[in-house]
């Protein structure tokens, strides 16, 4: 009797032992090469999901469970635990629309957090490859001012790569029509906020066709106005080649954003912010909203030169009163964003120096630090992941990216990468002054 129950309580703590969670493998190095090599997490499981007739603007609800089942069905990890304790998930569970016990689609899934008795709305659109997810340290900004607050999920993202090569620019540009006119039906004061590619299709759906009137303003980070790479229009014509189907082919190990990179994908983001460009948005009627924009100098996704034009363009306030509101946060050389607005636009700067807080031993923002905060539980100061995709050509260098107590950490650019292994900044060093930067904008918002 004895033997059985040791033996039975060994395979208990067995199974616990190797039971997957969506963190099991991070620190996983051997496991997270082979996977970079095999394409584990690269596939989307083959499942058929009901489709959803955004243009009858069905109640946000609805639209709530249609892409959480969409998730279920075809991320391969969807039901994989996922113990990542944000202040966002600690206020979904208090509204009771999260469970105790995370799983990785609940932390995919858009989301809604709701105040009782508030008529005001941020809605939230994430970047490519991303996920609702990336908004948990923003969405508890906006709530703790008193917002609602709305993400919807692009299609093609929340389940794995392989799934932005089956989806038409078309799916998002119906998202961003259904989103912002159903988040208008419900509320009377609307921020449209975008987080780079979502950045693009929010300014393209705004400049496009009227604006609603409960839209107060416009908010952006990070955003994909115009590519570092200047070679992203080949990406369609490259995507038709037999076989050619990966830009970036890395592990995905990272639950809540794509690290694998189809060439299907630039095309959309090709798409998005060919809609957006100085030329463009020159000979339209650009709405009277506020702009506010947070955008690192060092950007090397992004070319931070067309993020500056995109906010001189937009600041007129002799034809559209309310863009005496704009406001640029800069994270580099004041200098530079002076030169390109003038000093009648409200600029704030931050800049790391060496050794110096809050930065440390962080040598620069990246595109994708802007929106988390260093508490962040998973890609924040003591986070748990490491964004080391710089080197998917030389494992030996990833190893010392993933591995390695002294990695250095910014942007990847070729000055820092030529110091050393350098796992990507994947925090915002200065959150705690662009949220009282947001403050004063929103202050400011009529």
């Amino acid at each position: 009797m004895m033997r059985l129950f040791l033996l039975s309580l060994l395979g208990f703590v067995s199974s616990l032992s190797w039971a997957q969670t969506c963190l099991s493998h991070i620190d996983d190095i051997d496991y997270t090469i082979a996977a970079k090599a095999k394409g584990t997490y690269r596939w989307v499981n083959d499942a058929k999901v009901n489709t959803l007739d955004l243009a009858k603007l069905p109640e946000f609800s609805r639209y709530l469970q249609h892409a959480r089942d969409t998730i279920s069905k075809r991320n391969p990890r969807s039901a994989w635990p996922c113990p990542i304790n944000t202040k966002t998930v600690q206020l979904l569970q208090a509204q009771k629309q999260l469970p105790d016990s995370l799983q990785v689609v609940d932390l995919l899934s858009p989301f809604e957090l709701r105040h009782a008795n508030s008529n005001k709305v941020a809605l939230l659109f994430h970047g490519l490859t991303d996920s609702p997810f990336t908004y948990h340290s923003l969405a508890a900004f906006f709530y703790d001012q008193g917002y609602n607050v709305r993400t919807v999920l692009l299609p093609g993202h929340g389940t794995a790569a392989s799934d932005l090569r089956e989806v038409d620019f078309k799916q998002w540009q119906e998202i961003t029509e259904y989103a912002i006119a159903r988040t208008s039906k419900d509320y009377d004061n609307v921020i449209i906020g975008g987080y780079s590619t979502g950045a693009a299709l929010a300014i393209a759906h705004l400049t496009e066709q009227p604006a609603p009137k409960q839209v107060r303003a416009v908010m952006l980070w990070s955003p994909a106005t115009e590519p570092h790479n200047k070679n992203g229009w080949m990406s369609k014509w490259v995507d038709r080649i037999p076989f050619v189907n990966w830009i970036d082919e890395d592990a995905d190990i990272d639950f809540a954003k794509y690290e694998s990179f189809p060439f299907a994908a630039a095309t959309l983001a090709h798409e998005a912010m060919r809609r957006i460009t100085p030329k463009k948005l020159a000979k339209k009627e650009l709405p009277n909203l506020p702009l506010f924009i947070a955008q690192s100098d060092v950007d090397t996704t992004i070319d931070a030169r067309a993020t500056l034009a995109l906010a001189k363009l937009w600041h007129n306030p002799a034809e559209r009163p309310n863009t005496l509101n704009d406001v640029l946060v800069y994270y580099g050389d004041k200098s530079r964003a002076v030169q390109a607005l003038g000093k009648q636009h409200t600029i704030a700067s931050y800049a790391c120096q060496s050794g110096m807080p809050p930065c440390n031993e962080v040598l620069s923002l990246s595109h994708i630090s802007v929106i988390n905060s260093p508490a962040h539980p998973y890609y924040g100061k003591q986070g748990t992941y490491r964004n080391c995709g710089s080197y998917l050509e030389d494992d030996t260098l990833y190893r010392a990216c993933k591995s390695n107590d002294d990695v250095l950490v910014g942007e990847r650019t070729e000055q820092n990468l030529a110091k050393g292994a350098l796992k990507r900044l994947t925090y915002n060093p200065f959150f705690n002054e662009l949220e009282q930067d947001m403050v004063h904008f929103l202050e400011n918002v009529k």
